[in-house]
Parts: C-alpha cells; sequence; structure tokens
C-alpha cells in the first residue's frame, strides 16, 4: 500500500475507489427506482429488468428508470 494508511491505489477495494453499490442502487449507493410516467407510481429497480420493460402495478403504462 502507497502511503501505508489503508488506502491502497484508487479503484481498488472499499476505501480507495469503486462504485459504492452494495446490491441495488445506483453509483451513489443510494436505491434505484423505475416510475411511471403516467402516474407517479415508484417501485424498486430490480437488478437485470430494464424498468422500459416493467409495467407500472397500478395503471400498467411502461416504466421509466428515476
Amino acid at each position: 500500500m502507497p502511503g501505508k494508511d489503508g488506502t491502497g491505489p484508487m479503484g481498488n477495494g472499499p476505501i480507495g475507489g469503486g462504485n459504492g453499490r452494495r446490491g441495488q442502487g445506483n453509483e451513489f449507493g443510494a436505491p434505484a427506482f423505475c416510475v411511471c410516467p403516467q402516474c407517479g407510481e415508484k417501485v424498486p429497480h430490480q437488478a437485470g429488468f430494464p424498468c422500459t420493460s416493467v409495467k407500472c402495478p397500478k395503471c400498467q403504462a411502461l416504466m421509466i428508470r428515476e
């Protein structure tokens, strides 16, 4: 480790970099949602399923990523 402070080189490991993802979420670690453009309903985004292929549970319109 370059500075012997536990950080290591940028981009490797939890302290030195990375995108902060822990399961679902965006690049800042916040939860990601799919939003209905017609009625505004929000549902959590499911990894591997694009929001544009998810139907709104209220009005059945295709959703978009928040």
